[in-house]
């Protein structure tokens, strides 16, 4: 459960010769000069970050059985408020201080006693008010990324939800029309309660059973660059 948003910035190493010297390089001179740059142009970035509007949302599935219903069906609840900004480099991987943030006092479905008692007592959003994303690697997206089309590609990252941490990956569709991103990203594989150190809901006379699977899928929507 779709995805501050991407840049890519080139950084460019020169060296300035001096007085002339007859000696040869060592060995280990050479290492020291050829590795800094090395690392660099693999950690490239390839122009400028992409940021995250509050148009985009974070949609949350659960499978349950209601008392008053016959069969089984899907709680859904949504939370808006999304910030941030990421920053995807030649490489695949992200700048360090990319991150996506979803405000989940905003999270709602069409039962608002659902709603408080998923807020309360199992998210605990008064001491854990956010969920944060920490995007890390992307495969299967060409890169640069071009100006327009179509994408599908594998991102992987660190969430953190009620206080805990997982390394998470989304399988994602992308379209991209210049400076606009949008994309849909869904858990792959999905998550249980436990993961994030949460019960799955039980609320007697009112609730038969929960499914401990948590689908989360997220639309983001995001500005940047126009090339």
């Amino acid at each position: 459960m779709l995805i501050r948003a991407s840049a890519f910035s080139a950084l460019l190493l020169a060296a300035c010769g001096g007085a002339t010297v007859s000696s040869s390089p060592t060995p280990t001179d050479t290492a020291a000069a050829v590795t800094p740059a090395a690392s660099a142009t693999a950690h490239a970035s390839s122009g400028s970050a992409w940021t995250v509007t509050s148009a985009s949302k974070a949609t949350v599935k659960v499978r349950e059985q209601l008392v008053s219903v016959s069969l089984p069906s899907d709680a859904v609840l949504t939370a808006s408020g999304a910030a941030g900004t990421f920053e995807l480099n030649a490489d695949g991987t992200f700048s360090s201080d990319s991150k996506i943030t979803f405000d989940l006092t905003t999270l709602s479905s069409d039962q608002r006693d659902r709603d408080n008692f998923v807020k309360q007592d199992t998210l605990g959003v008064r001491q854990f008010p956010t969920a944060t994303f920490v995007p890390t690697k992307v495969t299967g997206l060409t890169l640069p990324m071009p100006a327009s089309g179509s994408f599908t590609f594998t991102l992987a990252g660190n969430l953190t939800l009620h206080g805990t941490t997982k390394d998470v990956t989304f399988d994602v569709t992308a379209k991209r029309d210049g400076s606009s991103l949008t994309a849909t990203a869904t858990n792959n594989p999905t998550w249980k309660f436990a993961d994030f150190g949460m019960r799955a809901p039980s609320v007697p006379f009112r609730v038969v059973s929960v499914v401990d699977e948590i689908r989360l899928s997220v639309d983001l929507v995001a500005t940047g660059p126009t090339s």
